[in-house]
C-alpha cells in the first residue's frame, strides 16, 4: 500500500537508506537561491505556452501551489547535492496518494506534482533528471530524481551554499507509523492517518514547547579543526518530530530532526556550543535491557548487561543482537543486519542467543515478544520529561534519541535529572555516561 511519506521522516525503522525521501518543505531562503527558482518558474511557464500545455491562466492559489512545488523540488535537489549525500531522492507519483487528504502531506506534494516534475525534466528545461520505476505488481512505484545539468550550472553561477536554503515548519510533528505487512515483500510501511485524542494533543503541546525553546536557543557551530569530509547542514534546522510506531501512540515515540542529529559524533562534540559553552553529550546506557527489566518487575542483577561470558571481545555485537531480540517477534534465526562482522565466522546466531538468555534468566521470557517498541515508548517519555525539566531549570539541551547535549557547566545537574527521571519511569536504576 502506497502512503504519503514525505522526507520529514528521516528513518526507516531507524535503518539507513541509500536513497532518501523527497523533503517537500525546503525552500530558497537567500536572494541568490530565489533567483534560481524565479528563473525556473518563468522558463516553465514559457515552456507550457510554447508546447500548448495550458490554454487558461491558473487561478491565483493554483499558481501559488505551482511556484511552491517548483521551489521545493529545486531546493531539495540543491540541498542534497551540496550536502554531498550518497544516493538519490525518491518521490511518489501515485495519483491515489497525492490526491488523498492527509495530515502529513505538504502543499507542494499535490496531484500536480508529477506534471510539474515531468515539465522540469524536459530536455529543454534540464532542471531535473528522473528515473521512473517500472510498474511491478504489488510494489509501490517510487521515482528517483537527481539534479539536472541546468540546475547544477545555476548552483555554480549563483555560488549557492547550504545556508541559502531553509525549511518551512513541518505541518505535523506527531507522526504515527503503521505496521508493515510482513507477508508483502514490497511493503515499506508508511504513515497512518489518525484522529486527535487527549494524548496526541498533549504530545503535540509538549513538543511545540520544546521546539520553540530550541528555536530560540543560542546554538553555534565552529568547524575549525574538524577533518574532511564534514557534514553539511543548516543551523536553522531545529524542528523536532515525534515518531510513534506499530500504529499505536504507546509505541516508539522517539524524537527525530534537528541539525545536531545529522552530525557525526566527533563533529557534535568538537564543533557544537550551547549558550556560549562547549556542548557535552550525556548518554543513557543499556536503555533497552534496563527498561525491559523494569517492565518485568526485576532489578538488573549486573552492572554491565552486555558482558556475556565467552563473548568478552564481542560486546558491540552482543549489544546489537540483544536489541534485535528485544524487538523481534520470533526467535532470531540469523544475525541481524550489520552484526555478522562483529563475531568470528565460527559463531552461530543460535549460540549467541542462548548465551544472552542464559545471562538474563529473569527476562528470558521477554525476548522475542516484540516488546522493543513498548520499551522505546518508555524511553521517549523519559526524554520528553528530561527536556521539559531541563527547560524549567534554565538548562538548554538538545536530544539525540537516548542522549542529550548540554552546556559543559550543566553536566552535573543534567545527569542528576536524567537518573531521577529514568528511575521514576522505568522503575529501575539507569546509567548515564558523560561523553566529552
Amino acid at each position: 500500500m502506497d502512503q504519503i511519506t514525505p522526507a520529514v521522516i528521516e528513518l526507516g525503522d531507524e535503518e539507513d537508506e541509500r536513497d532518501r525521501r523527497f523533503n517537500a518543505y525546503r525552500f530558497a531562503a537567500s536572494e541568490n537561491a530565489k533567483a534560481i527558482v524565479k528563473e525556473a518558474i518563468e522558463l516553465l511557464l514559457s515552456c507550457e505556452a510554447h508546447f500548448g500545455l495550458r490554454t487558461n491562466k491558473r487561478r491565483a492559489r493554483d499558481q501559488e501551489t505551482f511556484d511552491l512545488t517548483v521551489d521545493a523540488i529545486l531546493s531539495d535537489l540543491m540541498h542534497h547535492h551540496l550536502a554531498g549525500t550518497s544516493g538519490d531522492i525518491y518521490v511518489t507519483r501515485s495519483n491515489r496518494v497525492l490526491g488523498a487528504k492527509s495530515r502529513y502531506r505538504p502543499r507542494a506534494y499535490s496531484k500536480m506534482f508529477p506534471y510539474i516534475l515531468d515539465l522540469m525534466a524536459k530536455p529543454e528545461m534540464a532542471y531535473v533528471e528522473q528515473l521512473i520505476a517500472a510498474p511491478v505488481e504489488g510494489a509501490a512505484r517510487a521515482t528517483v530524481i537527481r539534479s539536472g545539468s541546468r540546475l547544477l550550472d545555476r548552483l555554480v553561477e549563483h555560488e549557492i551554499g547550504i545556508d541559502d536554503l531553509d525549511e518551512h515548519p513541518h505541518g505535523e510533528i506527531i507522526v504515527l507509523k503503521r505496521i508493515k505487512d510482513r507477508k508483502n515483500h514490497w511493503d515499506e510501511g508508511g504513515l497512518e492517518e489518525y484522529g486527535d485524542t487527549l494524548d496526541t494533543e498533549r504530545y503535540r503541546a509538549e513538543l511545540d514547547e520544546i521546539n520553540q525553546w530550541i528555536a530560540d536557543a543560542d546554538l553555534r557551530f565552529d568547524p575549525e579543526g574538524l577533518p574532511w569530509p564534514r557534514t553539511q547542514f543548516s543551523i536553522r534546522d531545529r524542528r523536532l518530530r515525534r515518531i510513534f510506531t506499530q500504529c499505536r501512540f504507546d509505541s516508539g515515540g522517539r524524537l527525530f530532526g534537528g541539525f545536531w542529529q545529522s552530525l557525526r559524533k566527533h563533529e557534535r562534540r568538537q564543533g557544537l556550543s550551547i549558550s556560549g559553552e562547549r556542548a557535552v553529550e550525556l548518554d543513557y546506557g543499556q536503555v533497552g535491557p534496563r527498561i525491559l527489566y523494569g517492565m518485568a518487575g526485576h532489578k538488573p542483577p549486573f552492572e554491565d548487561l552486555y558482558d556475556v561470558w565467552g563473548y568478552g571481545l564481542n560486546r558491540p555485537g552482543i549489544k546489537k543482537v540483544m536489541s534485535a531480540m528485544i524487538f523481534a517477534s520470533d526467535t532470531l534465526n540469523r544475525f541481524p543486519k550489520g552484526t555478522r562482522r562483529l563475531f568470528s565466522r565460527s559463531y552461530k546466531v543460535g549460540d549467541v542467543v542462548e548465551a544472552i538468555e542464559a545471562k538474563h534468566p529473569l527476562i528470558r521470557n521477554c525476548f522475542h515478544r516484540g516488546l522493543g517498541h513498548d520499551a522505546q515508548f518508555i524511553e521517549s517519555q523519559i526524554m520528553i520529561e528530561v527536556l521539559l525539566t531541563l527547560k524549567d531549570q534554565g538548562i538548554m539541551a538538545l536530544p539525540i534519541h537516548d542522549a542529550v547535549m548540554v552546556p559543559a557547566s550543566a553536566v552535573s545537574n543534567a545527569k542528576e535529572i536524567m537518573l531521577d527521571t529514568f528511575q521514576r519511569h522505568a522503575h529501575v536504576e539507569g546509567t548515564v555516561a558523560v561523553e566529552a
